[in-house]
């Protein structure tokens, strides 16, 4: 049989070009097989890491800090709303209420703070707080920390793996966004009978900070 004989009725030569182009195809597919049990698919392509890997964290930290004077038994409600941009994870969430009372006539007539914590608008099962604190100056007032990442420390390692498992290791999963929500309620402390001269002691000054860190992940060959 001659090349002629392969090509003399249009469905010999449909046949012919299929598998001249199967020929082609087959040592360009045998090429991809190890890239695509190595790596993971994105758009159609394969990539990640494997081995003995570096890991280290970029870390980002938004405050937002409030300032609110209060009497005797008044309450603030406090809300930090989140919303970070895709490719970031949130490590935790951290709120601070701090306070020195300063205008007392003496000892034994120090304000303090009570503080309660709404996490129903957060997406994630996370416990609410509640906490206390005097308003003496140093370690004041209380805090409340959310760890939204577990394990979270931000602390660079080496781990031996793949790219995909550990990034998924530490993905916050969508969790933490949302609005978080606290009430803090003020305690005055003011000496009983009349006040002498100027010295009056009806309110209290509070200072709120909500810290918020999140941190983008950073994967590498460890160096020979």
């Amino acid at each position: 049989m001659d090349f002629q004989d392969l090509v003399d009725t249009p469905r010999k030569v449909k046949v012919l070009v299929g598998t001249i182009a199967l020929l082609l195809l087959f040592p360009v597919y045998f090429a991809s097989i190890p890239s695509l049990i190595n790596g993971d698919v994105v758009e159609g392509r394969t990539v990640g890491l494997s081995g003995m890997l570096s890991i280290s964290f970029e870390e980002n930290e938004t405050t937002m800090i409030e300032s609110v004077v209060l009497d005797d038994e008044e309450s603030y409600e406090t809300v930090f709303d989140i919303n970070i941009e895709e490719g970031k994870n949130i490590g935790y969430v951290q709120l601070t209420v701090t306070c020195f009372d300063n205008d007392d006539p003496g000892p034994g007539f120090t304000d303090s703070v009570e503080g309660n914590s709404d996490v129903s608008s957060v997406n994630g099962d996370f416990d609410d707080k509640n906490g206390d604190g005097e308003c003496s100056g140093g370690d004041s007032g209380f805090s409340f920390r959310w760890d939204i990442t577990q394990n979270y420390t931000g602390d660079s390692y080496t781990e031996e793996g793949d790219e995909s498992r550990i990034r998924d290791k530490w993905s916050d999963q969508g969790l933490g966004r949302g609005s978080w929500v606290a009430i803090i309620t003020a305690q005055i402390s003011s000496p009983p009978g009349p006040v002498i001269g100027d010295i009056v002691d009806s309110d209290e000054e509070f200072e709120i900070t909500w810290t918020l860190v999140t941190y983008e992940l950073e994967i590498s060959e460890t160096s020979a």
